[in-house]
C-alpha cells in the first residue's frame, strides 16, 4: 500500500496502490490514457530481428518493435520491453509509454520490473500526474520491490514539475531518515526546483548541506543557483557565488556570465553588464546569440536605440545571425521611442533575411501603430497575421483595443472582443478595463456597472486599476454614493493607492462634503499613503469657494 502520509499529502484516490490485481491497473491507465497508436499483429517478425532501441528513427517505429517483442513467442526479457520504453520516453512521448505499459499488463505474459515502473512514474511526473505517480509507487512496494533512490529521484523531480518543491524536500528528508543517500543528481534536482520557485536561498543551504554529505556541487548547479539569483535581483549575492565557484576550481561559462549579465541589465547596472562581456571575450568564452539578444533588449529598454542597433551589427559582424527575438527586441526598442516607421523597416529586413515573424514581432509593432493612433496600419498588421495563420493571442487584441479607445473608435470595439473570442482568446481583465473605462467615458454607466459585475462573476479578481477606473467614473457622473461603496469594497479586499484616494478626495469636494474630504486624508495618512499635490488641490478650491 502507498504510504498513507503520501496519500493524505495528495489526497490520492489509492484504487491503483490498493488494487487486488494487475489488470486494475492496466484498466485505469486506459481510462485516463487511452492508446493514441494501435497497431496490427500482422506481418510480425521474431524479436530478434527488432531493431535497437537506439537506431529507433520514429516514435511509430519503436512502438511497432514494442508491439513486435510483446506479441513474442517465447516472451522476451523485460529488460528488452524496458530499452523500448526508455527510448520513448527519450523522445518525450510520455503518453505513449503510458498507453504502451497499460498493454503490457494486460498481455499478462510479462511482468514490469522496477525499472519499468520507475519509467511509468517518470512519465507520469511529466505529464503532472503525480498522484498516478504516487500511486505505482504504492504498487511497487505491494508486489515487493524495494524503493531505490532512482525512483525516490524521479518522484521528487515529478513533485518539482508541479512546483510542490517543500513537498518534494519532505519526500527527501522522509527517505534520509530510512537510510537512503542520494546523489548529484537528485540535489540538483532539488535545487532547480527551488530555483524555479524563488527560493534561492533554500537552495543556497542545500549546497552546504551537499558539501556536508561530501557531494560536490557541480558548474550546473551553480549555475542554476546564479540564474534564480539574478532573476530574484539579488546580483551582488550572484557574484560572491560566482566567485566561491571559481575558488573551488570550476570556470563559469556561457550560461553563468549570460545570467550576470541579464542580471546586471535587469538591475539597471548596464556598465557592469559590458564589463562581463568583456571580462567574458578576454577569458576566451565566446558569446552566443542569447548574450547579445539580452544587451540589445536592454538598451532599447534604457531608451538607447542607436547603441543597440549598434551590438546587433556587432553581432553579426562576429558571425552570429539574429535571431527572431533579437528582431523583436529592437522593433520594441523603436517603438519605444515611437520611431515606428524604423521599426517597420526591421520588421521587414527580419523577413527578407529568412527569419519569419512571429506573434509577438507582429503585437510589438501593432502596440507601436496604436500608440501614434495610425489604427489602420494596426487593423492591416491583423489581417496579415490571419493571412499568414498567425493566431493573435490575448495580448495583439488589447493593443488594438487600447489604440481603438485612444482614437474614440468605441464602435469597434466590440467587434474586435467579438473576434477575439472567436479565435479562442479568451479576454482578460486588461481587455475588461479598457471596455470599462471607455464605457465611463461615454457615459454608458449601466453599461459600465454590468461589465464590472460579469468581472466578478467570471472570478476575475479585479486590480486596483479596474477599481480606480469605476470609482472615478461614477464620481463624475454624480454618482457618489456609488463610488463610496466601491471605495469601501476595495478598502476590503485590498489597499486603495494614492489615486484612488485623489479620486475619492475631489469627488467629495465636489459635492461640498468637505469634512469627509478631510475625514479620508487623514485615513489616507493613517495607511501610509502620503497625499501629493494632487490631493491638497480640490480640498483648497473648496476652502476658498467656502
Amino acid at each position: 500500500m502507498l504510504n498513507p502520509r503520501y496519500a493524505t499529502l495528495f489526497n490520492l484516490p489509492l484504487f491503483l496502490a490498493s488494487s487486488s490485481s494487475s489488470s486494475s491497473l492496466s484498466t485505469t491507465f486506459l481510462v485516463f490514457f487511452p492508446s493514441t497508436r494501435f497497431y496490427g499483429r500482422g506481418n510480425r517478425k521474431k524479436f530478434q530481428n527488432c531493431k535497437k532501441a537506439e537506431n529507433f528513427s520514429t516514435v511509430d517505429d519503436a512502438v511497432a518493435s514494442f508491439n513486435l517483442l510483446l506479441h513474442a513467442l517465447p516472451p522476451p526479457p523485460i529488460v528488452e520491453m524496458n530499452k523500448v520504453l526508455g527510448a520513448i520516453v527519450r523522445m518525450r512521448q510520455y503518453r505513449t509509454v503510458v498507453s504502451l505499459c497499460a498493454r503490457l499488463e494486460l498481455k499478462g505474459t510479462l511482468n514490469p520490473s522496477l525499472v519499468t515502473m520507475s519509467i511509468l512514474i517518470n512519465c507520469f511526473s511529466h505529464l503532472g500526474q503525480i498522484g498516478f505517480a504516487f500511486s505505482v509507487m504504492g504498487c511497487i512496494l505491494k508486489r515487493g520491490f524495494e524503493l531505490d533512490r532512482l525512483t525516490l529521484t524521479t518522484l521528487m523531480k515529478g513533485l518539482c514539475l508541479k512546483g510542490l518543491t517543500r513537498k518534494a524536500l519532505d519526500l527527501h528528508d522522509d527517505s534520509v531518515s530510512k537510510g537512503f543517500r542520494f546523489d548529484e543528481v537528485c540535489y540538483g534536482t532539488l535545487i532547480n526546483g527551488l530555483c524555479k520557485t524563488s527560493q534561492t536561498r533554500a537552495a543556497i543551504e542545500l549546497l552546504r548541506k551537499m558539501e556536508r554529505l561530501g557531494l560536490g556541487p557541480n558548474l550546473v548547479m551553480y549555475n542554476t543557483v546564479v540564474d534564480g539569483l539574478c532573476k530574484d535581483g539579488l546580483v551582488t549575492d550572484a557574484c560572491g557565488l560566482c566567485s566561491e565557484m571559481v575558488a573551488r576550481g570550476i570556470s563559469p561559462d556561457v550560461f553563468t556570465y549570460n545570467s550576470l549579465i541579464h542580471g546586471f541589465c535587469g538591475a539597471g547596472r548596464f556598465q557592469g553588464a559590458v564589463k562581463l562581456l568583456n571580462e567574458m571575450i578576454q577569458g576566451k568564452i565566446q558569446p552566443d546569440v542569447y548574450t547579445f539578444n539580452i544587451l540589445v533588449d536592454a538598451l532599447c529598454k534604457l531608451g538607447m536605440v542607436n547603441e543597440a542597433h549598434n551590438v546587433f551589427a556587432m553581432m553579426i559582424k562576429r558571425g552570429w545571425k539574429p535571431d527572431v527575438v533579437s528582431y523583436n527586441a529592437l522593433i520594441n526598442g523603436y517603438c519605444l521611442r515611437n520611431s515606428v516607421n524604423e521599426a517597420k523597416e526591421v520588421f521587414n529586413k527580419m523577413a527578407e533575411r529568412g527569419h519569419s515573424p512571429n506573434v509577438i514581432s507582429y503585437s510589438t509593432l501593432i502596440n507601436g501603430y496604436c500608440k501614434i493612433k495610425m489604427v489602420d496600419e494596426a487593423l492591416m498588421l491583423l489581417t496579415e497575421m490571419h493571412q499568414k495563420k498567425l493566431v493573435p493571442d490575448t495580448v495583439t487584441y488589447n493593443c488594438l483595443l487600447d489604440g481603438l479607445s485612444k482614437s474614440g473608435r468605441i464602435m469597434y470595439e466590440l467587434d474586435l472582443v467579438e473576434a477575439m473570442r472567436a479565435s479562442g482568446q479568451a479576454p482578460d481583465l486588461i481587455t475588461y478595463n479598457i471596455l470599462l473605462d471607455d464605457y465611463l467615458k461615454h457615459g454608458y454607466l449601466d453599461k459600465a456597472i454590468a461589465l464590472f459585475q460579469h468581472i466578478i462573476d467570471m472570478e476575475i479578481s479585479p486590480n486596483i486599476r479596474t477599481y480606480n477606473i469605476l470609482i472615478d467614473g461614477l464620481c463624475k457622473s454624480g454618482r457618489l454614493k456609488a463610488a463610496q461603496n466601491i471605495f469601501q469594497l476595495l478598502s476590503v479586499k485590498g489597499h486603495p493607492n494614492i489615486r484612488t484616494y485623489n479620486i475619492m478626495i475631489n469627488g467629495l469636494c465636489k459635492e461640498g462634503l468637505l469634512d469627509e474630504a478631510e475625514g479620508l486624508l487623514l485615513k489616507m495618512v493613517d495607511n501610509n499613503c502620503p497625499p501629493n499635490a494632487v490631493t491638497f488641490d480640490p480640498i483648497v478650491r473648496a476652502l476658498l469657494a467656502k
